[in-house]
């Protein structure tokens, strides 16, 4: 898979980016100048270097332009499901093993939504006695 060149229009002050060519490729630092085309970038040493535009990755202005094309949706969209919590449960080996048996049979869909619905249908009725 080609990778498409980077548009490095929106640079700015202060952007924090990956050096990709040259003798200090894949040195990361922060943008402190611009002048003549070029970006003078200074690098966690505290050297500063210049560089042309097409030879840096630009991670600020990457998140930048995720903002910009998905505002209402940062990091992961919601789910459709209700959120389930990971719980670490011990199990007679013979019931683990009943379990997967009946599971591949077909004789239920899987192993956590059987555990789920007889957990549930045995705790209801004793929750709602107690109210």
């Amino acid at each position: 898979m080609q990778k498409l060149p980077q548009n490095h229009i929106g640079f700015r002050l202060g952007d924090k980016v990956r050096i990709r060519s040259g003798p200090h490729a894949r040195a990361r630092g922060i943008i402190s100048a611009e002048s003549n085309g070029d970006v003078e970038i200074e690098l966690g040493t505290g050297d500063r270097i210049p560089v042309l535009p097409k030879d840096m990755t630009n991670y600020s202005l990457a998140a930048r332009r995720a903002w910009q094309a998905m505002p209402k949706r940062t990091g992961r969209p919601k789910g459709q499901k209700p959120v389930k919590r990971m719980i670490s449960m011990r199990l007679d080996p013979d019931v683990w093993d009943m379990l997967h048996d009946a599971a591949e049979r077909g004789l239920i869909p899987n192993c956590e939504k059987a555990v789920n619905d007889w957990v549930r249908e045995q705790v209801m009725p004793l929750l709602s006695q107690e109210q």
